[in-house]
């Protein structure tokens, strides 16, 4: 008999609680859940692929094993159709009142975009620099009805702009946002930097808009051309084009426009203009799941009130490289480790007291691809919105060097207890450190949100390593994770028994679409 199994025999022959080896348990746990996810063996858990299957069966096992039931019906999944197409294999053919683009002069994201629904027609909005910040006074976008339309805006703010927070609400990112929660449909985003000289460094602007041009697409038929993400599709087009085929309907040139906007109010407005899309490529329609499982509440008062646990599963998949480089993307940290630590939270529910609430996990698939898989519940919900009483999602927790940030936009008493619980479990937990980046709109939480049900997401923060290959388990703080676990358990204890429901004051700046 080892020495552990001397002191838990030892333990309970006294009745003495042992939180040390209970905590070595449950660190060692979700360090096995991590290397296991992250392993090449599952080839990155693209949505959809076999490794992504397999990590789904090993997460539905889990629960299962843990004592947790099935969350649809008799079935530990929720399954939906996906579409994908590669950029690569596809012809864009873009013009603006028919004029067509040069391909050399524009970077397309056709975000959530059904092709087999092109060509799409949109008439056109001027919105000079296209920006919503009501902390500042600035909506470029009031009396604009942007309902199918597409939005023309320009490189800019009426501030200084920071070259490196690209998904800021002033940057390409957050103009994208600013459209779709409008229900806009597309953002027509015109900036020199991607006219600048070959050989040239790219901005950290363009270089995002190449990256996200190569990656695979991918939609839900269901939606039926619908963003399925707070953010709509992007054209990025350099000035030379936007001279050709607009300067003389909006009243200026890009240059004209640039001097002018800094000193010149310049509110959106209908013009006589309209863009058309057209994708020519190959579809391919596979299958993707959800993991959903529920553990009933004890209590017949609140039992029918939910707390509801999220993390995403799945990550980028893998890229053909040459032999001897790595092509494999891990996602240790995104979201390896999130997904470790809502099912060691689960875990730990299920053998504690029994929850007066009743308490869904739901490991989501297709967020790497714009939340596919919370957008699909968020159409088929297995509680009633109203019931939820609190979502809480771990998104990237595993490089923490004592501190985790609870972003919990709109929840203040979701803060200030997960700050106390942090405390207990000797790890900082801080707020959101890149608030103009509107975070919220661009995880799972969003599908939860936008139906004002209050929710928090932690996450350690952003690294070098981010959508990499090089985001592997080696580099997981495991007993920083072993302290964010033991934080997140403690706030979903909280709720799940009993404890006050907590309210979500909707930010000026949250809006969402229909």
């Amino acid at each position: 008999m080892n020495s552990i199994k001397k002191m838990l025999v030892l333990g309970l022959t006294l009745g003495l609680a042992l939180p040390l080896v209970a905590d070595d348990v449950s660190k060692r746990r979700a360090e096995a859940t991590v290397r296991f996810l992250a392993d090449d063996l599952l080839e990155g858990r693209g949505t959809p692929s076999r490794g992504l299957d397999i990590a789904a069966l090993y997460l539905a096992n889990e629960l299962r094993a843990a004592g947790w039931q099935p969350g649809n019906g008799d079935s530990y999944f929720q399954t939906y159709a996906v579409r994908t197409f590669s950029p690569q294999e596809t012809r864009y053919r873009i013009s603006i009142n028919g004029v067509e683009l040069d391909p050399q002069k524009f970077v397309f994201l056709p975000f959530g975009m059904d092709p087999s629904r092109t060509p799409i027609k949109y008439d056109l909005v001027f919105a000079g620099y296209g920006v919503f910040a009501p902390e500042r006074g600035v909506d470029d976008y009031a009396d604009v009805d942007l309902r199918n339309k597409a939005s023309v805006a320009l490189l800019g703010a009426p501030w200084q702009l920071d070259p490196l927070a690209v998904h800021a609400f002033d940057k390409a990112v957050g103009k994208m946002v600013h459209v779709a929660v409008r229900n806009g449909a597309l953002l027509v985003y015109v900036s020199e930097e991607f006219e600048a000289p070959a050989g040239s460094p790219p901005s950290a602007e363009v270089a995002l808009f190449r990256e996200y041009s190569k990656v695979p697409m991918a939609f839900l038929p269901e939606f039926k051309g619908k963003l399925t993400i707070a953010g709509s599709s992007g054209l990025a087009i350099t000035p030379t084009e936007f001279d050709r085929t607009l300067a003389k309907i909006t009243g200026g040139t890009y240059a004209e426009w640039k001097q002018r906007l800094p000193s010149q109010k310049q509110r959106a407005r209908p013009l006589a203009a309209s863009i058309e899309l057209r994708i020519e490529t190959e579809l391919t329609e596979s299958k993707a799941q959800n993991v959903v499982a529920v553990l009933r509440g004890s209590d017949p008062a609140p039992q029918d009130e939910w707390v509801v646990l999220t993390a995403h599963y799945d990550h980028v998949g893998s890229r053909e490289v040459p032999a001897g480089q790595d092509g494999i993307y891990n996602g240790a940290d995104d979201n390896a480790s999130g997904t470790a630590a809502v099912l060691e939270v689960a875990r730990l529910l299920a053998s504690s007291a029994a929850p007066r609430r009743s308490v869904m996990v739901v490991f989501t698939s297709g967020e790497e691809m714009g939340l596919l898989g919370s957008a699909y519940y968020s159409l088929h919900p297995l509680v009633s919105n109203d019931r939820i009483v609190a979502n809480i999602n771990a998104d990237m927790v595993g490089r923490s060097t004592g501190t985790v940030h609870a972003i919990a936009t709109g929840c203040d008493e979701i803060f200030t207890r997960a700050v106390e619980l942090g405390k207990q479990s000797q790890i900082d937990v801080l707020p959101d450190s890149h608030p103009t980046w509107r975070l919220v709109y661009f995880v799972d939480s969003y599908h939860f949100a936008r139906f004002s049900i209050p929710f928090v997401q932690f996450m350690t923060e952003f690294h070098s390593d981010y959508h990499q290959p090089t985001d592997e388990a080696k580099l997981i703080q495991f007993e920083d994770l072993g302290r964010i676990i033991e934080a997140i358990y403690g706030l979903a204890d909280y709720y799940a028994q009993g404890g006050k429901k907590p309210t979500f004051q909707r930010p000026a700046w949250f809006l969402t679409p229909d």
